[in-house]
């Protein structure tokens, strides 16, 4: 389970952000991860999977090309049917960000069938401002321009949890009244997702997770007896001026998931 919130304004007033970001993965605890970090040959930032024969898959990051700023997020699909997968889905949004080639190129070079399921969310930010939702179950890419504020999670963009419905209506609540401020705004979207508040009834996650509903429902996921849980928080901004701050919470390691350590890491990089 992972959750991702997401804004963006093409022209926002003066001091105000092309693009905001706020996003929880949800991990086994026992994974190895790396923390968040600008790559000085790539220019990506963003954390690695350290998970032995999986190093260096990305599930959420940003990259600086000379033409434009790429985000790039993954979402697994919960209740998707089984399938022989051929590939790791890691490396998806680690190609995307340090390829050349925009989303729609970058999409009709993928074999939908090489991988498990996914929902690989692209952002491209220059002059103009294109989102871009790929999933491979069922197969289909949906394209987003203008002002918005988008949500997704581990369903459809057509049918998504409550979690993710309600936890939308937050975070463009959030952006409202905290805008102004780039402390309190980091800070209260850092607050969203940690909230532990459970969004039921759920008939979607139900259909899909129907064993774990309880522990599911909820924003920040804690599952201590199954090891596995949020445990890191991303917020990303891209303001008027093409300044990038990317903030992440995320457990220290060893985790210990009923008393959590947290490491917090900023980066700041102009385009």
């Amino acid at each position: 389970m992972c959750i991702l919130f997401v804004y963006t304004d093409p022209t926002p007033p003066k001091g105000g952000y092309r693009l905001i970001v706020a996003s929880n993965r949800d991990e086994y605890y026992k994974r190895p991860a790396r923390q968040a970090f600008k790559c000085p040959h790539t220019n990506i930032i963003g954390g690695r999977d350290m998970e032995p024969g999986r190093e260096g898959g990305m599930w959420l990051g940003v990259s600086l090309k000379p033409q434009m700023i790429k985000f790039g997020a993954l979402l697994n699909v919960t209740g998707a049917p089984k399938r022989e997968a051929q590939a790791g889905r890691g490396p998806l949004v680690y190609n995307y960000l340090a390829g050349g080639e925009p989303a729609p190129e970058y999409i009709t070079k993928l074999v939908p069938e090489q991988y498990s399921a996914f929902n690989l969310f692209m952002v491209e930010v220059s002059n103009e401002i294109t989102c871009y939702h790929h999933s491979n179950s069922p197969e289909d890419t949906l394209t987003y321009t203008g002002r918005q504020v988008l949500a997704f999670g581990n369903s459809t963009p057509q049918s998504p949890f409550t979690k993710v419905k309600k936890g939308g209506q937050k975070f463009e609540e959030i952006i409202t009244n905290y805008g102004g401020s780039r402390a309190r705004l980091v800070q209260e979207l850092i607050n969203l997702l940690k909230c532990e508040e459970l969004h039921l009834p759920d008939p979607e996650l139900e259909a899909r997770a129907p064993f774990g509903v309880g522990f599911l429902s909820s924003i920040y996921v804690r599952m201590e007896e199954g090891g596995y849980g949020t445990r890191t928080h991303s917020v990303i901004l891209v303001d008027d001026g093409g300044n990038v701050e990317f903030v992440e919470h995320t457990m220290k390691e060893p985790i210990n998931p009923k008393e959590p350590q947290w490491d917090v890491t900023t980066i700041k990089a102009k385009f």
